[in-house]
């Protein structure tokens, strides 16, 4: 089961990550072809669509899989668990609960509030528009900073976990 927890976790890692890049260094770069500012909001938003949900799939399964594999952390580390890991877990969970703090103001606020504007559902100039697009970049920035440092932690783990305790 455990190779299974940690091929999930990895897998949610790559989802998280390679959505939030591809987000930030690959779609917003590639908008500036386009010159109608509405037009630009509008592929935005149908992009935010899709993109938002997946980040958010893997970042979920990221935390499941990791709150799952840490009880049996517990059984296999006993007395020694806090010891052994506790000051490293610390830093994940803060990380972790920042990302979704992120994440959250990232998708379900300023990415639904775009979405709407973009899509006529609510009112907003072309200015307002910009600057949550502008917001979303930057808070997806923020995130994979937050995920760059999560994953150091994570690795700092692997030789605690998968050697000798």
């Amino acid at each position: 089961m455990s190779h299974v927890l940690s091929w999930l976790h990895v897998t949610g890692v790559a989802v998280s990550l390679g959505t939030g890049l591809f987000l930030v260094f690959v779609f917003f770069p590639a908008l500036k072809i386009i010159e109608d500012r509405q037009q630009r909001m509008k592929l935005l938003a149908a992009a935010i669509q899709y993109f938002h949900p997946i980040f958010l799939l893997g970042i979920c399964t990221v935390f499941m899989t990791g709150a799952i594999r840490l009880t049996d952390l517990k059984i296999d580390f006993g007395q020694l668990y806090y010891s052994s890991l506790g000051h490293v877990l610390l830093w994940k969970f803060g990380l972790t609960t920042l990302i979704f703090l992120i994440a959250g103001g990232q998708c379900f606020g300023m990415g639904l509030k775009l979405q709407r504007m973009a899509n006529g559902v609510i009112e907003g100039t072309i200015e307002r528009q910009e600057r949550l697009a502008n917001a979303i970049k930057k808070m997806a920035t923020y995130n994979l900073i937050a995920l760059a440092v999560t994953i150091y932690f994570g690795l700092k783990l692997l030789p605690i976990v998968y050697g000798q305790h």
